[in-house]
């Protein structure tokens, strides 16, 4: 098997600019609905979800000239879904509409640039910091897609940096001019200022309050500025209690656990930095620079955490584009780790025809040629060449493209519109695009678009989640007719109801994944909530073919016609059936998947990173299903059986997970004895009987291990693994001998310098 690394895709995801947990700290179990938001710098928002380790659920594409400066949630109310919030760039709030990934409503506070926001405990009230000094204040409370304005605070003339609601009764700010306002928000004196404290001066510029953190259990205020400083504040009398000049740079975020013991602090100096309060005696307590680590490689722009019982985050992000995630309780000598860059909805495609790469991000769409060498390790400029490179004057992000098999048009869908390109190649052997123009195209936004060539048929998920079907007329040659008619009616399938679940989030019946059959007879669509679904093109007729317990990431369709699944658990792979009613999932499996699916190898179930997409090939070695993450990739030939794992003996009895310790002659295992007498003959016997018992589980596994061998004789033949590649934006078959496997290193990305530590050599 030859395999194309291509290194010149150069796909580069957006700085995190912030992020945000749907809900707040409690000492209960974690919210069924509990999301991580994370905002870029191109105007798009991910959303995480740390229940299923950190599965990404969607993204909201962003625009030209967009940007996300600030994340917030409301999830005061239990009845309904979270509430998002953001801001960036511009006087406007923005609530998003998570089923759709669009805006609910835009919300212009008639004020100057909004720079920061903060909503308060009770969930009901945004306030806004502003370039022009105001402060904003704006009532949510009439729920989804209600903003109503209530107040401006006080008015004074510095930029507000940063925002906090200390308790529903004031609001604190940090400035621009190095001061930190405290406005009150009582009854009788709501919007006055009430106090202004005072940072430390930087001699050479006018210093930055970039953060301000409130501690209501310690009765105190945190905050961080551009001389590094972090301050402790009592809002009792309003007076400085502490100050740690820890950083070396500017303090862009602070957060801190649900008791308030517990602060962290990072910025510039990429360093993250934990202070604890300690007690000093009885009635009295201090916090102390606890520890620092270095996880960043460039600036850390924003952090949140969040705990519940079980459950412990602490999440960080910035320039490095990569979100990390440690632990609170164990910071300093925790493991954490860094979720992969990679895009829900693959980016990628490959046409085999033409050996053709295609990536899109933004607004533009770049098309290599390949060259049909045998083997080449693309990562210079031999073997490729750029083709083609198509940039839309729309301010909306790519959303999803695709070829047709014979490379001659493009289908390109945003979530407003969606446009259809004719491919033309030159003499030289690049690429002219030329557009179709199509009324009924342009009125229709996708998030997932397919072309059915044997039915003539343009497929397309819409930002609804309905599946609709457009005739296109695609020519065998190059004679010109009409490939849209624009008087035609498009087809819409009726999809089965959404299910039942615990989740309030609306975006979990999201279809986020879909594929045509070989036959190009059927499409199969995946949900969040496990729902995988069928539709006839022969028909028009669609039902739910099964509910997986665990989130489908992935699927495909295998050659013999079955269905082949990758869920958010990357231990669980199923191969499926197909069906004309819905069914048990155990009913449904094939025989290769009832037996293997509780047995996959376990160098695949202990990966961290999620399938990210499946394909087969088929050559003279055989049917095979390949699977791929961000560090590793797989394959399974289901004519062979898998080896049975050690860990899968558990099942049967023969390894425990109280395995007893083996007696120092090495003849059996000593048992637990229970607190009563024993005489010597009574000991010997119970050691001899577990002896005997030992051996005969010794013969089983012998028996076992035989058994084994003999239904596996090569075991490369059922599984192959590898972690070689990396990191994996996308991987494909070129040709049943040929793979193409997209690596994007982060450390080859444009990144701005980062900040360097002053060193002390010896």
């Amino acid at each position: 098997m030859d395999i194309h690394r291509c290194r010149f895709v150069d796909y580069t995801p957006q700085t995190i600019t912030s992020l945000g947990f749907s809900h707040s700290s409690t000492s209960d179990l974690p919210s069924h609905s509990l999301r991580l938001a994370v905002g870029r710098g191109d105007g798009s928002i991910e959303i995480w979800n740390p229940r299923s380790d950190w599965l990404l659920e969607q993204t909201i594409p962003g625009s030209r000239g967009r940007t996300v400066e600030g994340i917030a949630w409301s999830s005061k109310d239990k009845d309904v879904s979270p509430r998002l919030f953001s801001i960036g760039g511009s006087a406007y709030l923005t609530e998003w509409d998570l089923a759709r990934g669009a805006p609910l409503k835009n919300y212009d506070c008639n004020a100057g640039l909004v720079w920061c926001l903060a909503v308060n405990p009770a969930g009901s009230k945004i306030a806004l910091g502003c370039d022009d000094g105001s402060v904003v204040v704006v009532d949510i409370a009439g729920g989804p897609g209600v903003i109503e304005h209530e107040t401006i605070l006080q008015r004074q003339q510095a930029r507000v940096m940063s925002i906090a609601w200390y308790g529903d009764d004031m609001i604190v700010g940090g400035c621009a001019d190095g001061r930190i306002r405290c406005w009150s928000y009582g009854e009788d004196t709501k919007g006055r200022l009430v106090s202004t404290l005072r940072v430390d001066k930087s001699k050479k510029e006018s210093t930055l309050v970039w953060s301000v953190l409130a501690i209501k259990q310690q009765n105190q205020i945190v905050t961080g500025d551009s001389t590094g400083s972090v301050k402790f504040w009592n809002m009792e009398h309003f007076v400085l209690q502490q100050s740690f000049a820890a950083h070396d740079a500017d303090v862009l975020c602070l957060t801190a656990d649900a008791s308030g013991k517990r602060l962290f602090s990072a910025g510039v100096d990429r360093r993250i930095f934990s202070f604890s309060l300690v007690s000093t005696s009885s009635s009295s307590s201090k916090w102390v620079n606890a520890s620092n680590r270095l996880i960043h490689s460039n600036d850390i722009r924003a952090m949140a955490s969040y705990q519940a019982r079980g459950t412990d985050f602490l999440v960080s992000g910035g320039v490095e584009r990569l979100v990390a995630v440690s632990s609170i309780e164990n910071f300093q000598e925790g493991p954490y780790n860094k979720l992969p860059f990679s895009p829900m909805v693959s980016n990628c495609l490959v046409n085999s025809a033409n050996r053709l790469v295609v990536m899109w991000q933004d607004q533009t769409v770049k098309i290599w040629g390949l060259v049909a060498a045998a083997s080449a390790d693309l990562d210079g400029t031999s073997g490729k060449r750029l083709v083609a490179k198509l940039t839309l004057s729309d301010d909306d992000n790519i959303t999803a493209c695709a070829l047709t098999e014979d490379g001659r048009f493009l289908i390109v869908s945003r979530l407003s519109t969606t446009k259809l390109f004719a491919l033309e190649k030159k003499e030289n052997g690049t690429l002219a695009v030329h557009k179709v123009p199509s009324s009924v195209l342009e009125s229709i936004g996708a998030k997932l678009v397919t072309f059915v060539v044997s039915q003539n048929l343009l497929v397309l998920v819409t930002t609804d989640n309905e599946l609709i079907s457009i005739p296109v007329n695609l020519p065998e040659d190059d004679e010109e007719v009409e490939l849209i008619n624009d008087q035609d009616n498009y087809t819409e399938y009726d999809l089965p109801d959404n299910l039942r679940v615990k989740s309030k989030l609306q975006h979990i019946h999201n279809i986020h994944a879909l594929c045509v059959s070989q036959d190009e007879k059927t499409i199969a669509l995946a949900r969040l909530n496990g729902s995988i679904e069928l539709v006839s093109l022969d028909t028009g007729l669609a039902h739910r073919l099964v509910k997986i317990p665990e989130p489908p990431v992935a699927l495909a369709f295998t050659p013999k016609n079955t269905l082949f699944v990758a869920t958010a658990d990357v231990g669980k792979v199923y191969e499926l059936n197909l069906s004309s009613e819905e069914g048990v999932l155990s009913s449904l499996q094939t025989e290769w998947s009832q037996r293997s699916t509780d047995i996959l190898p376990t160098i695949l179930a202990h990966q961290n990173t999620k399938c990210e997409g499946i394909f087969t090939t088929v050559n003279e070695e055989g049917e095979r299903v390949w699977l791929y993450g961000a560090n590793w990739m797989c394959f399974f030939n289901t004519e062979f059986k898998l080896p049975i794992p050690d860990h899968a003996l558990k099942s049967v009895g023969i390894m425990g997970k109280n395995a007893r310790k083996r007696l120092r002659n090495g003849s059996g295992v000593k048992a637990q004895r229970p607190a009563i007498s024993y005489t010597k003959e009574d000991a010997e016997a119970e050691e001899d009987a577990i002896v005997e018992e030992q051996y005969k589980k010794s013969v089983k596994q012998t028996e076992l291990a035989k058994l084994r061998k003999e239904e596996s004789t090569e075991d490369t033949k059922g599984f192959w693994f590898t972690d070689k590649y990396r990191p994996v934006l996308f991987a494909d078959a070129l040709s049943g001998s040929e793979l193409v496997v997209v690596e994007r290193p982060v450390n080859e990305m444009p990144m701005p310098a980062a900040f360097i530590r002053s060193k002390i050599y010896v």
